[in-house]
């Protein structure tokens, strides 16, 4: 008779805590929706360091999935990089929701006082247009040199990944994104498309 697997996780060496009864049973509680066997091993693939590529269609659940693991990382900070702002404001909307503290970071919100918030981790997520995280002299290349900030960051997510190669023509900050490999080079960075 095949094993359950449903309260074990995809590697015996995870805590308890990230097995997938714990994981669908915290997001049931945060996000009312029950996460997919797949989604699950997302979070458990970023929690263990690893770089994850999410390649499933829209309205899958690609979100939900690298969301996950800021449930299971008290004092750490993910950083999602988006393409429109749009979509920022809807990701904060949803993750306060939650009751997990964010904010998006555009032209308009760049100031001071948020990357210093930012900084003394008073939002679990960051979410942020390529303009912003690739500015030079900008408030993130500060915060990248700081290895108090960098050690808490649990991921930096690319929604939208696609759009990397198919917009660097006309917004280059695209084209620069693989910089940051080597600003936070011991990050797991996540690759979430259609």
């Amino acid at each position: 008779m095949p094993e359950n697997t449903e309260n074990t996780s995809s590697n015996s060496t995870l805590p308890p805590e990230l097995s997938y009864a714990n994981i669908r049973a915290k997001v049931q509680e945060k996000f009312q929706k029950r996460p997919c066997r797949w989604q699950c091993q997302v979070a458990q693939s970023i929690m263990q360091g690893q770089d994850v590529i999410i390649a499933v269609g829209t309205g899958m659940g690609k979100t939900l999935a690298f969301f996950i693991s800021i449930l299971f990382s008290r004092g750490k900070i993910q950083i999602i990089v988006t393409a429109l702002n749009v979509l920022g404001k809807q990701n904060v909307d949803q993750l306060e929701k939650a009751g997990i503290s964010a904010i998006s970071i555009s032209a308009d919100t760049a100031t001071h006082d948020n990357f210093r918030a930012i900084e003394d981790g008073k939002h679990q997520v960051v979410i942020v247009s390529p303009e912003q995280i690739m500015k030079p002299g900008g408030g993130f290349e500060k915060l990248f040199k700081k290895a108090d900030f960098t050690s808490r960051i649990i991921s930096v997510v690319f929604d939208e990944a696609h759009c990397i190669t198919q917009w660097g023509s006309f917004r280059p900050e695209y084209r620069e994104l693989s910089r940051l490999r080597y600003l936070i080079p011991k990050i797991p960075f996540v690759l979430a498309s259609e």
